[in-house]
């Protein structure tokens, strides 16, 4: 077979330089505008990676749009998740989400968020990522501060001044986790959120009735998750527009009156009673009762389709077969669509 002779390096290093190169749209040739957006696509901790890459890149990072701070995201190796190995872990991680604030441009943040077991002892340090949230007009905040492990702690206590009106016109969206929440009396309410989840937090009636009553009427998503100190869950206030509302596990509960235009109930805990006939709106309820009973299937079969006339879809979930001794009288219920599991 004869030998094809493609020539020396030389020759063809020289070739390749002859042949016309090809125009098109390269990656560092893009507007800042757009190299943010797309690096605000990326984890934070890979975006300020980026800074090595280019000279001009260095500070692009810094108009990251989406800030993510979780010890899985900034330590996505293999770690031990016991209650005496997160020490070290929340120690760095507050260090290095304090270094990152320090260093972004403040301006443009969408999203920030913030999960990790902190607690009160780290308090200045997470009033200050609530100021920098403010100051940078996220839209979602989110601050998590529960832990994988039953840890022996002082849930930290925010102010929920710094996030009212007066402070962040801009806030849309806002979940608190593994809080301590009180409501001041000069709280000024929010007047663009539409979507609040709360959990094992020690909000009660009250602050509750207090928080949602001052968010201006366009409240449409409320979570509550965990909440041990809630009894009843008031929310009349005419103004509001809540459309879907969640109770997961506050075994206090004992009546829920919602007397507005809801659309979509999704409840999980003990048995309760709902607001007096004629006053919801519900079209949607998904419902998962604990330690049920023949008087609840009962009060749902008889007297909830009263309550709930525009009642479309029933979603029960439940364990005990005693369920099924009682789905005679669901003759008498309104629902038109009506699923057991």
């Amino acid at each position: 077979m004869a030998n094809i002779d493609i020539g020396s390096d030389e020759d063809l290093h020289q070739t390749m330089m002859m042949k016309p190169k090809r125009k098109g749209l390269q990656l560092t040739n893009l507007p800042k505008d757009i190299l943010c957006s797309i690096l605000s696509r990326l984890p934070i901790k890979e975006a300020v990676r980026t800074s090595i890459l280019l000279e001009h890149w260095k500070h692009l990072w810094r108009c990251h749009s989406n800030l993510e701070f979780s010890l899985r995201s900034m330590f996505p190796g293999p770690r031990t998740n016991g209650p005496n190995d997160v020490r070290p872990w929340k120690d760095v991680f507050i260090e290095r989400v304090d270094a990152v604030l320090q260093q972004h441009s403040g301006a443009g943040v969408d999203n920030i968020q913030f999960q990790a077991p902190c607690d009160d002892e780290h308090g200045d340090r997470i009033e200050g990522w609530v100021r920098f949230a403010t100051a940078s007009k996220t839209k979602q905040l989110i601050l998590d501060f529960s832990a994988t492990h039953h840890i022996e702690q002082h849930p930290y206590k925010i102010d929920l001044r710094l996030l009212d009106d007066s402070k962040s016109s801009h806030l849309q969206s806002i979940k608190l986790c593994s809080v301590s929440l009180k409501v001041p009396a000069d709280f000024k309410g929010f007047r663009n959120l539409k979507w609040i989840f709360l959990a094992d937090t020690n909000i009660t009636d009250g602050d509750l009735h207090h928080l949602v009553s001052n968010c201006s009427g366009i409240l449409e998503f409320l979570g509550i998750a965990g909440c041990g100190m809630l009894r009843r869950l008031h929310i009349s206030h005419l103004s509001n527009k809540l459309k879907h509302l969640q109770v997961y596990d506050c075994r206090l509960l004992q009546a829920m009156e919602l007397n507005f235009g809801l659309v979509k109930l999704e409840y999980r805990g003990p048995s309760v009673l709902l607001s007096p006939p004629g006053s919801l709106l519900l079209a949607d309820i998904c419902i998962k009762l604990e330690g049920i009973c023949t008087n609840s299937l009962e009060y749902m079969f008889t007297k909830l389709g009263h309550n709930v006339p525009r009642l479309e879809i029933l979603t029960l979930r439940c364990r005990e077969g005693k369920v099924w001794d009682s789905l005679f009288l669901a003759s008498t219920f309104c629902a038109s669509l009506f699923n057991i599991s």
